[in-house]
């Protein structure tokens, strides 16, 4: 298969990193001479690696009220539901499952942390 196909089929279904995914195949190539000389940068590779990558995913809203969680990551694998609550401004999402809210009712003491600053404004 030509290098650049390899590249943008692995961006598309590989969560490495775009950077990861160049090198390895530039290390692939590198042990095959006939190869190694052909091999086209990352600078002109980057965008189109990139592309293919958010063709897998959603794309961000602009507006956290337009937020729209699907099915798939609103329940656990094992069916059972992850987000519990929902407010109406999309400000506040509760994630858990009814057995991780059991298992916390029973501690005396919570630790918690956030990622606040990632969000959409």
């Amino acid at each position: 298969m030509e290098k650049k196909a390899v590249l943008k089929k692995r961006s598309a279904e590989e969560t490495k990193s775009i950077l990861a995914i160049y090198d390895e195949e530039v290390s692939a190539a590198s042990a095959v001479p006939s190869t190694f000389g052909h091999f086209p940068l990352f600078k002109r590779m980057k965008s189109t690696m990139y592309s293919h990558r958010s063709k897998r995913y959603l794309k961000l809203p602009e507006h956290r009220r337009d937020q729209q969680i699907p099915d798939a990551f609103r329940t656990t694998m094992a069916g059972e539901d992850f987000l519990l609550w929902q407010s109406a401004s999309r400000h506040i999402l509760v994630l858990a499952t009814g057995s991780n809210i059991r298992l916390m009712a029973t501690r005396r003491t919570w630790a918690l942390d956030g990622t606040f600053k990632i969000v959409p404004q």
